[in-house]
């Protein structure tokens, strides 16, 4: 058992006894924790898993090992590549980055807070996009060895600090910069509830411009072929679902990706249980951030379905593929995202519970599982 794992391990045992402190000093204590825990995951040595090849599956001509991989925000700056790849991931997901590197969140003498709800299988985290920037992780990821079945994505965002077509430009930039350090593909990440961002640019018109300049000036200026995907809440009303797909149809989009952290906190209160209330209650009036994991997984597939149906009315001249997130944690869970119309998954809450009870083996378990089942992977 390699540090991590052990860790890992310990604080799944400990997790329980953690809403029976007083929320503050749950947040801190394990917000402080899980930053030490990071930095010896992410330097962490595995044995090599094999992923099972009848679980490969093909989008926009780039081979995945797998339907499964690390959804933004696990390896912002680059780190674990090699780590994820020995665990048999099916593809690697660098960022959020933004233009400038940012520390991350700090209010109440707690940097990066987060809070986990194990009985509810969910957390919370008002991080605020810690990352390098758009230059140091693209430089590093250039230097990545390359392997087969096994594309590198990363995923960006418009910086808090810019606005106006500045803001625009730089997204071009951070793109140009990318397709130079030759990612396969690339997440908008058009959700993220944790950062500055006005209300003006949280809006639908804001979104609708952002998403036009990508396509005049990135997306139809492509000299190579690099698959540019935007990312959307959970939170997605579904009559939003068919304006969105037809836009991004319509400007020449390659995906969808739903969804990511909530932050309608009445709504999934009644799903925490009672026991993680307090925490619950506190971490969302105090920092406000992202609430991830079990509770979003059904408005996540319910974006997902509407998205996939409505897309298979639509014309495409290209490949177009929905993505789930949100509530991935086992391998059913996957298979029901692919019934309703996920081409692949992504996770994140869901694979750090799953590393605390089988460490490195987190890919084989849920690959294996997989297998005995086949793949069912859908194209659009």
């Amino acid at each position: 058992m390699t540090l991590a794992e052990f860790l890992a391990r310990a604080d799944h045992l400990m997790r329980p006894f953690v809403a029976l402190l007083p929320p503050h000093t749950a947040v801190q204590l394990y917000s402080q924790g899980r930053n030490f825990f990071l930095e010896q995951f992410f330097a962490d040595a595995q044995p090599h898993d094999t992923t099972p090849q009848e679980l490969a599956t093909e989008l926009w001509g780039l081979r995945f090992r797998s339907s499964l991989f690390n959804a933004a925000g696990i390896f912002k700056n680059g780190e674990g590549y090699d780590m994820v790849y020995r665990q048999g991931a099916g593809a690697y997901l660098a960022g959020t980055t933004t233009t400038y590197p940012r520390t991350g969140n700090s209010k109440a003498g707690i940097a990066k807070p987060f809070a986990p709800y194990p009985r509810s299988r969910s957390a919370s985290n008002w991080l605020g996009l810690p990352n390098a920037g758009h230059a140091e992780v693209a430089k590093r990821l250039s230097g990545l060895p390359r392997y087969n079945d096994f594309p590198i994505g990363v995923s960006i965002m418009a910086a808090p600090e810019s606005s106006g077509r500045a803001a625009l430009e730089e997204l071009v930039e951070a793109i140009q910069m990318y397709a130079s350090a030759r990612v396969d593909f690339i997440e908008l990440n058009e959700s993220c509830p944790n950062t500055s961002h006005s209300d003006e640019h949280k809006s639908w018109d804001a979104m609708v411009e952002r998403l036009e300049f990508l396509a005049e000036h990135a997306l139809r200026k492509r000299t190579q072929r690099l698959p540019i995907i935007v990312k959307y809440s959970s939170d997605t009303q579904q009559e939003q679902i068919a304006p969105l797909m037809d836009i991004l149809n319509t400007l020449g989009y390659d995906g969808v990706n739903f969804g990511n952290t909530s932050t309608r906190y009445v709504h999934h209160a009644e799903r925490i249980h009672h026991s993680e209330r307090r925490l619950y209650d506190y971490f969302t009036q105090t920092f406000g951030g992202g609430v991830s994991g079990e509770v979003v997984k059904g408005d996540a597939l319910a974006c997902v379905h509407h998205a996939a149906e409505y897309c298979r009315t639509l014309r495409h001249d290209r490949e177009f593929h929905v993505i789930s997130t949100g509530g991935i944690a086992i391998a059913e869970d996957v298979r029901t995202a692919q019934q309703a119309g996920a081409s692949v998954c992504q996770w994140y809450t869901g694979y750090f519970a799953q590393f605390a009870v089988h460490g490195h083996g987190v890919y084989r378990h849920i690959n294996e599982a997989l297998s005995r089942v086949g793949g069912m992977n859908n194209r659009l």
